[in-house]
């Protein structure tokens, strides 16, 4: 059944379902054809309500919608949309509500494109949007004022089809439209807007509010008696409205008050009302921008409605902007009097907002007194919110109020323990009166600082935050160093402990956003605490979490003093493992630190063993370190070897033996023998931490040289070998005791010791688990971490999937390999991938091979003999399964009948040898599909990395290996000389080679073998390729000849950008999901989660590109938005990550000119692919985009 076929039958069914005639089913082939005329069709169809069907039919026309969608049939979606039009008018706006959650301006868009008339595509956009409250908004109504503009005869033939909420929405838009004619039409929509609104008064009130008291507004409207106004006003404020009606009315009213005296006197009316809603009705209605706007900062002057209400609802809307600022600064300016009363209307934060204004006055003094007391009354709600009792709070506000000193209150302070001080529950009114006094009392004087000491005592440490931070539309949040200096210069002031700052900064060291500019703010003030209060500092670092003590021995150590150093080494024993890698790597992070080493080298002999560990860490790196002395170099390897000798602690011993290089052959010389050492690694409760495995129930493990089962206690010596070690790898001591193990009954013991720990939730302090279970689970395991890998990926377990990859690649097997290998190449996760290509790095250093060759070693032949068959046995019968030149599966039995499967055994058939081979044939297929999706990759990232072979390379992977036999007949090849292309050829199927004239070629000896890039044919050999291809009937397993390439004009040799996709509009999951298929990243997170980049490098090239665009939010992508330019750069110069701002530097950024042109192409191939949904463009996108050209 082709595409076709199957949406005809689709869109019958659902046909049926609504009881449409047989004439017409018989006719809808025609129909979707073009073979009868479409009037002629759709009058055959019954009028239906699709708001009133049921549920079961509405979903399946709503499918059969998705489905011609899904398959981009733009005749099909026209024609589908007219059926339902014509038979359920306005009513087919719930089929496509039914598919989508919302009608979006892409939707719009997408059925302008397939052709569907534009006044359905009005109705359909409107029929929803009119009874939406909260998209009752200006932002929403650019589809309908594109309509007016390029349509507006059908805007006009749509309100025929429309109720009357939904053509006055239309209509109001119309109206204001300044491009439309204003002829008959335009004013009859005009008075039909002024008659529904005027007689939708008494709806507005749910026509509970009596008759004449509409009548009077009504008067009101339409003689402008403002006495009337002052007679009924306080009457009609008794009387609740629907709030939807209430900003459908008002704020529409708004929209063409300046054409109409009816909807001017209706909204000022109603600003009477409550001027609140009526202000804010209006400011979503209509096509304004913030406070950035002269129509919203003179709504009083346009309206012509009393100043005091827009300065009132302006200063609560725009509280803290900038330009808000120094309208209502001009405001107070023009009518000192209005602003006075804007002060009384306002309440809460708005009303001091308003008040700080009045600083500069003669009544400064009282506006200060009043600014303080709600200050102490904002701060004393806060507290009670957070379950303070009200004992304290009293004590609190005598405090405030300067009634009793820092020093009488502070026990009652630091007892204070507020239950809820997280960020979401800040209040923001609080904050703005602080800043408020701050700022008008030079520097923070009196309550100022009480409220600040307050915050410290109590544990407020996201008021603290926020005190120290301005926030700037261009940059975001930005944290001053200066205000936090002040904040805990007061601190110092009122004698607070050190432990309370040290708790203070400990919280804020502990927030998400900690690293990048809150850091840099807090430098000074650490550094300050460090140098003036160190010895309480160090009294105190216990009392704080291992985060905070990273930070403040951080500081510590950067002094360089003797007794400084002494703390950090005093350190080496801390119970935190984040701590002690943070004293690692203090003392590596410059070979100057190596003048420490006589106090590191003390370290070895203390007593506890996390001390040495952490020394020999230290000394470990020291070793590796670069133009190290060779008389220091000698004197560390002195020392470890005389702390092995004596050491006891099989960790220990284990780390001291991978530093210094001791392998297996010497274990004999170290003491480490049978018995002994068993009963060794058992003392103490060493055991006790195995006791979650319940040994009694896991698999029995045999003896090799015996068919005894070996004991439990030699088990769990094994198990202790391998729970020792901090990293994943193989235990030495762990892997001599199981050289006396059977493997195929390790293999079951080590699979169920996985799956224990996975069912008990893979705790990632037995990280060791998956590296024991991947080195003896055989191929079994080899699935199963898989599949953890990429459920923990998803569901942000990076750390512990990226240890996981590191534990499959210890497996050993092709398939094992071969999945890392595809990891390290394509994952949406950078730090599993990363993960994986590390590994990949250290198992190709263990095999002596770099990685490319390491890849294609472990491509698996999955069982294919040399003839590329494998045999599937079922004991009276045998199955042959052979690979079809598309990379499908072909079975065939003995007789060479070829079978659709692989048939179910028969009661002739070895029961038992058919239910392995089926058991293994469904292995196989799992294992074939991920051979072939992980070789895709790779074919495809070589033909845009330029990845070569030498001739016998090839020919072991491409011509003995029957997987790659297959990729390799149907790609074209090249041999190359000093990377440039000297001939051509193709593999064929009878193991020959031919060149485009199809002659026989022979591969020279010597020969650099790569794939070709069509950039690098001409036109006329590319054709010849293709040609051949298309005579032998192959289809190639990547896109090759066919693929898109991209070249450099000559203007953009000149330039550092490219910008032939900027203001395109995309999807933003569409660009997500493309994009990061083609192993892009997403760039830094910034507030709000918001990214604003994506990202790749190439390491081998040395390059990185950078793709702009206007941005989007983690976990809100379902957005469009439009890409800005391409740049390419210095690979590893940007810093990215969570809430880091750095930019490509000028010094980085390369000239298209210097980037070789195949990667251009295919960096542009890529990005271009990822666009390939957008359809539409913003030409100004250059002035939205903040970018210097």
């Amino acid at each position: 059944m082709n595409i076709k076929e199957h949406l005809l039958n689709k869109i019958e069914d659902v046909l049926e379902e609504l009881n449409v005639s047989q004439d017409a089913l018989g006719s809808l082939e025609d129909y979707l054809e073009d073979e009868v005329q479409e009037d002629e069709f759709l009058n055959m169809l019954p009028e239906v309500d699709f708001n009133s069907i049921s549920k079961d039919i509405l979903s399946k026309a709503a499918k059969a919608y998705t489905s011609i969608r899904r398959y981009k049939s733009n005749e099909y979606i026209r024609k589908y949309i007219n059926i339902l039009f014509k038979m359920g008018k306005a009513s087919v706006t719930y089929v496509i509500l039914k598919s989508s959650y919302w009608i979006s301006e892409y939707t719009v868009n997408e059925l302008i494109k397939a052709g569907v008339e534009k006044y359905i595509v009005l109705i359909v956009y409107v029929n929803r949007l009119a009874y939406d409250y909260s998209r009752l908004d200006n932002k929403n109504f650019k589809t309908i004022y594109d309509m007016c503009r390029e349509s507006p005869e059908d805007v006009i033939k749509a309100c025929e089809y429309l109720d009357v909420n939904q053509k006055m929405v239309v209509c109001s838009i119309y109206c204001k439209y300044k491009g439309i004619e204003k002829n008959d039409k335009y004013y009859e929509f005009l008075k039909d807007i002024e008659d529904d609104f005027t007689n939708s008064i008494d709806n507005l009130y749910d026509n509970k509010m009596p008759d004449d008291l509409v009548k009077k507004i009504q008067m009101f409207i339409e003689k402008n008696d403002y006495a009337l106004l002052e007679n009924i006003i306080d009457e009609v404020k008794g009387y609740k409205y629907s709030d939807y009606l209430f900003k459908f009315l008002v704020g529409f009213s708004a929209l063409n008050a300046d054409k109409s005296a009816t909807l001017k006197k209706m909204f000022q009316f109603f600003v009477r009302v409550n001027f609140r809603d009526a202000l804010n009705s209006a400011y979503s209605i209509l096509p304004v921008t913030s406070c950035y706007s002269d129509t919203v900062n003179n709504m009083d002057m346009l309206f012509e409605i009393p100043s005091k209400y827009h300065v009132a609802w302006y200063a609560e809307k725009f509280a803290g902007n900038e330009t808000a600022s120094e309208i209502l600064k001009k405001k107070l300016k023009e009518n000192k009097k209005s602003f006075e009363e804007a002060i009384s209307l306002s309440e809460g934060a708005s009303k001091n907002y308003l008040m700080s204004f009045m600083l500069d006055g003669d009544e400064k003094s009282n506006y200060i007194k009043t600014l303080e007391e709600n200050c102490i009354n904002v701060f004393s709600k806060v507290l009670r919110e957070d379950k303070v009792n009200e004992g304290d709070i009293s004590v609190v506000e005598s405090f405030l109020r300067d009634d009793v000193s820092f020093e009488n209150v502070k026990n009652t302070l630091y007892s204070i323990e507020p239950q809820n001080t997280s960020y979401w529950r800040m209040n923001n009114e609080l904050i703005e009166v602080l800043n408020i006094l701050c700022k008008n009392l030079g520097g923070g004087i009196n309550l100022y600082e009480r409220v600040v000491s307050v915050m410290a005592a109590v544990g407020y440490k996201n008021y603290i935050v926020k005190l120290s931070s301005d926030y700037k539309r261009n940059t975001g949040t930005e944290y001053s160093s200066e205000k936090f200096h002040k904040i805990f210069d007061i601190l110092r002031k009122y004698s607070v402990p050190i432990l309370a700052k040290m708790k203070l900064i400990d919280n804020i060291i502990n927030d998400y956003d900690y690293m990048g500019r809150k850091a840099a703010a807090l430098h000074t003030v650490l550094k300050d605490i460090v140098v003036k209060d160190k010895d309480e500092v160090v009294k105190n670092i216990d009392n704080i979490s291992a985060d905070g003590r990273c930070v403040f021995l951080e500081y510590i150590f950067k002094v360089k003093k003797e007794e400084n150093i002494k703390v950090v080494l005093d350190k080496f024993g801390d119970g935190s493992k984040k701590v002690k890698e943070k004293i690692v790597e203090l003392f590596t992070n410059s070979s100057s630190n190596l003048k420490y080493m006589e106090g590191v080298l003390d370290k070895l002999k203390a007593k506890k063993q996390g001390e040495r560990e952490v020394a020999i860490r230290i000394l470990s790196k020291w070793l590796n370190e670069e133009g190290i002395e060779e008389e220091r170099s000698k004197l560390i390897k002195e020392c470890l070897n005389y702390t092995l000798e004596a050491e006891k602690s099989q960790k220990i011993r284990a780390l001291l033996m991978e530093v210094l290089g001791i392998e297996q052959k010497g274990m004999d010389k170290e003491k480490l023998k049978g018995e002994e050492f068993i009963k060794d690694l058992l003392k103490g409760n060493k055991k006790n931490s195995l006791s979650w495995l319940e040994f009694d129930s896991l698999p029995k493990v045999k003896l090799e040289e015996s068919n005894n089962y070996c004991e439990e206690d030699y088990l769990k010596a094994v198990l202790l070998c391998y729970s020792a070690s901090n990293t994943i790898g193989k235990s030495v001591d762990g892997d001599r005791l199981v050289q006396k193990l059977n493997r195929d009954s390790l293999k079951l013991f080590a699979n169920e010791v996985f799956d224990r720990w996975f069912e008990k939730g893979a705790e990632a302090k037995k990280r060791w688990v998956p590296g024991f279970s991947s080195i003896y689970g055989g191929e079994e395991i080899v699935m199963k971490l898989q599949k953890c890998i990429n459920d923990w990926a998803k569901n942000s377990r990076g750390a512990i999937a990226s240890q996981a990859v590191k534990a499959l690649a210890l497996n050993g097997g092709s398939s094992a390999l071969l999945i890392v290998d595809g990891i390290s190449r394509k994952f949406k996760f950078k730090q599993v991938k990363k993960a994986a290509a590390e590994a990949l790095d250290f198992a190709a250093e263990q095999m002596g091979v770099d990685r490319e060759e390491l890849s294609d070693k472990v491509v698996p032949n999955l069982g294919f003999n040399a003839s590329g068959e494998r045999i599937f046995d079922y004991g009276s019968r045998k199955f042959i399964v052979r690979l079809a030149a598309d990379l499908s599966v072909e079975v065939y039995d003995q007789n060479e009948k070829k079978l659709k499967n692989l048939p179910s055994p028969g009661k002739k058939d070895d029961e038992s040898k058919a239910k392995e081979a089926r058991s293994e044939f469904r292995a196989f297929k799992k294992q074939l599909k991920n051979t072939i999706s992980v070789q895709t990759t790779r074919m495809d990232l070589a033909l845009s990395n330029e990845r070569k072979w030498t001739k016998e390379a090839w020919i072991k992977l491409f011509v003995e290996n029957p997987i790659m036999h297959k990729f390799s007949i149907g790609l074209i090849w090249g041999i190359y000389e000093n990377s440039k292309l000297v001939d051509t050829f193709r593999y064929m199927e009878d193991g020959t080679f031919n060149t485009k004239d199809e002659d026989e070629f022979e591969v020279p000896e010597k020969s650099s073998i790569g794939l070709v890039h069509p950039l690098e044919l001409s036109r006329e050999d590319l054709n010849l390729w293709k040609e051949q291809l298309e005579d032998y009937e192959i289809v190639q397993p990547i896109k090759q000849l066919d693929r898109e390439v991209f070249t450099m004009t000559e203007e953009e040799k000149k330039m550092k950008y490219v910008d032939r996709f900027g203001g395109k509009i995309v999807n933003g999951l569409s660009l997500v999901g493309k994009i990061m298929n083609y192993g892009w990243y997403r760039g830094s997170i910034q507030d709000a989660g918001g990214y604003y980049e994506f990202y790749k490098e190439d390491n081998s090239l040395g390059i990185g590109v950078e793709l702009k665009f206007e941005g989007l939010s983690v976990g809100y992508e379902n957005e469009d938005t439009t890409i800005y330019i391409l740049r390419f750069y210095n690979a590893g110069t940007v810093k990215r990550g969570s809430y880091i701002y750095d930019e490509i530097k000028e010094q980085h950024l390369l000239s298209l000119s210097q980037v070789p042109e195949k990667y251009f192409s295919e960096i542009l191939y890529q990005v271009s692919s990822a666009l390939s949904s957008s359809s539409t463009v913003n030409e100004n996108w250059r002035n939205g985009s903040g970018i210097k050209f």
